[in-house]
């Protein structure tokens, strides 16, 4: 992980990374004679995220003054017995709004994509304050596919997220939604395995028997307000065991989901979360 941030650093034009928020990829996709499967995304984040006041410099090739960039890294693979034309602007990043960003980092000139070749692509865009989701998409000739959804961070200077100490000071939460969340835009399956099929693969805690399990991880705490917290904080509580029997590393890899729910999302997450009570 360290060598991909270095790369992506090196790629951004000297920008310090000090912090990433990664967006889990879900999909893969073929589109007139290509297949693009996203490998990683990763929001990077500048020094000043840190306390530090000071001006960023004017490297070449940094974002803008108050922009985020999104890193992607992309596989591209043509499976024909003919050589392709891949142009990285085949891919933007679009917000409902209609607003679309192409690469600003990574080239905009096409290359040629050989028989059974695959290639590595890192792409960047960079983003000004927005609160909108937005969709990672590929358009090659008349055909599209969307390969990611996601929300920007938060910047410092934007203001702190406003959220309650209490779980129950969020708004009501619809189960439905959140677990449209959790299986689709957040790919939460991708770490905790499907709650339906306990004994299906998975790297961090099978979450199955949440609404039971979740009540008895901190003593006086509702599975409720454990699910709020550690999805604020994935830090604050690591569970027991992961994998099998294996225990959990002291670091969580999870993402900081306070920096890219709304209030009603969180709300929603949660309430999904305590209603689940299949699995182990």
């Amino acid at each position: 992980m360290a060598c991909v941030l270095a790369l992506l650093t090196m790629l951004a034009g000297g920008m310090l990374a000090i912090r990433a928020w990664t967006v889990q990829p879900r999909r893969d996709a073929e589109l007139s004679g290509l297949r693009v499967r996203l490998e990683r995304a990763v929001w990077l984040h500048e020094p000043t995220d840190h306390g530090d006041t000071a001006t960023l410099p004017d490297l070449p090739g940094a974002p803008a003054p108050g922009q985020r960039r999104l890193a992607v890294e992309l596989t591209v693979f043509n499976p024909r017995s003919v050589p392709q034309d891949f142009t990285p602007g085949e891919l933007r990043l679009i917000e409902a709004t209609d607003k679309e960003w192409r690469p600003s980092m990574g080239g905009t000139t096409a290359f040629t994509v050989r028989p059974s070749e695959l290639l590595s692509v890192t792409l960047g865009f960079d983003v000004p304050p927005t609160s909108a989701v937005l969709s990672l998409e590929w358009t090659r000739g008349m055909e599209r596919a969307a390969l990611l959804s996601t929300r920007r961070p938060r910047s410092p200077d934007e203001g702190p997220p406003s959220w309650p100490r209490s779980v129950e000071e969020l708004p009501p939460g619809n189960a439905t939604a959140g677990s449209s969340l959790f299986h689709g835009r957040l790919a939460c399956t991708t770490c905790h395995g499907n709650p339906a099929e306990p004994g299906g693969p998975h790297l961090g805690p099978a979450l199955g028997n949440f609404s039971r399990v979740g009540a008895t991880r901190v003593s006086g705490m509702s599975a409720a307000q454990y699910a709020y917290e550690s999805l604020l904080n994935p830090g604050a509580f690591i569970a027991p065991v992961c994998t099998g029997q294996e225990t959990c590393a002291q670091t969580s890899t999870m993402p900081l989901y306070g920096e890219s729910l709304s209030l009603q999302e969180m709300a929603d997450l949660v309430s999904y979360l305590v209603n689940l009570r299949t699995g182990e």
